[in-house]
């Protein structure tokens, strides 16, 4: 089949070729001219518009990922395309359709070629910066409040670094299905009052002082799921939080620092702490017909703009160090992207 457009004279891809921290990273990235293979009967060629950098990439970057690519790869696990050509045998994408590569690594290029079966169809005249956030963040936190416990309407959830990317998903998530929530922040700027739940700053040091605010806002209800993006001595205080029977699921490395929680919350109030990796959650046979059912669920909240992330800078492609650095800067208002070589031509 024909592209769509023509075609762009040279795209290019960000390569890792080196993840030591002790290098600086404009010695362990660079911006590569790549070829275009031709087509097998079942993949798609793809125009990369927009592209997320998530901590699972500055992480994997850094050699403290679950999963580590052999040398050189190129990064990027979230992003927006657009469908450029298509395989003999796919027959149900056209060139010009918007896609969301799901399950799909690599995608800071400007284009790639992948099987029909990674892609989701998404409107194409919904704002691609939106969309290029789609996959990883809302979907953690709409597998985390729906698939973790069975919520009962008088029970509260609690999470800290409520002002991170997944925090703002789960705050809108949890209005619009009326689950009260308790937003746990470490600086009082990071407070954003006019959004959905409660508020709280606690830098995490002090488990009692938390345990104390906590149930002057909940009045004794109880507080059975609390989500944990922080690890160390955050875990502790989140943790001797919740009530009897609780869980705790850590979902992200925010601190570096091993988990750390009190014998006397797993021993005399049996707190249930679990981890939480949304590619493990996909993969897991048991979840096979509830994640088909989690993107779906998230398109329909992103058109009623139930969902909407902050955007606080778009880089071009060949502009990524300066993006990393941006991306890994403390108290930003919003996410950080990458654009490719075809976003201003779906751009809306």
């Amino acid at each position: 089949m024909r592209p769509m457009t023509p075609e762009t004279p040279h795209p290019h891809a960000v390569e890792v070729v080196s993840t030591s921290p002790d290098r600086p990273m404009a010695e362990r990235i660079r911006v590569l001219e790549t070829t275009r293979p031709a087509l097998a009967p079942t993949q798609v060629r793809i125009g990369m518009l927009a592209m997320n950098i998530l901590p699972a990439d500055l992480l994997q970057m850094n050699g403290q990922y679950g999963h580590q690519p052999e040398l050189p790869y190129v990064p990027g696990h979230e992003g927006v395309a657009v469908v450029l050509e298509t395989g003999s045998e796919v027959a149900d994408l056209q060139p010009g359709e918007r896609v969301l590569p799901i399950g799909v690594f690599g995608v800071w290029s400007d284009e790639l070629v992948v099987q029909r079966r990674s892609l989701v169809p998404v409107p194409s005249d919904a704002n691609v910066l939106q969309q290029a956030m789609l996959a990883a963040n809302p979907a953690t936190a709409w597998v985390l409040l729906q698939h973790q416990v069975t919520l009962q309407p008088d029970q509260w959830v609690i999470q800290n670094a409520a002002n991170s990317a997944v925090g703002q998903c789960t705050r809108q998530l949890a209005a619009h299905l009326g689950i009260p929530l308790i937003n746990v922040v470490r600086r009082p700027e990071a407070v954003a009052s006019d959004e959905g739940g409660h508020w709280l700053v606690h830098d995490g040091q002090d488990p009692d002082s938390l345990q104390h605010s906590v149930h002057q806002i909940t009045q004794g209800e109880p507080v059975v799921l609390g989500l944990d993006a922080i690890g160390g001595k955050a875990s502790q205080a989140l943790a001797a939080s919740l009530s009897p029977q609780g869980r705790l699921v850590l979902y992200g490395l925010l601190s570096g620092e091993p988990c750390s929680i009190s014998a006397h919350d797993l021993i005399f109030r049996n707190i249930n702490v679990q981890g939480f990796w949304l590619a493990n959650w996909f993969s897991h046979p048991d979840n096979r017909q509830k994640a088909k059912t989690v993107y779906p669920a998230l398109m329909a909240l992103a058109a009623q703009n139930v969902l909407r992330m902050s955007v606080e800078k778009v880089y071009e492609l060949s502009d990524v160090l300066e993006a990393i650095a941006h991306s890994a800067q403390a108290g930003r208002q919003g996410k950080v992207l990458l654009k490719g070589a075809h976003f201003q031509s779906q751009q809306a």
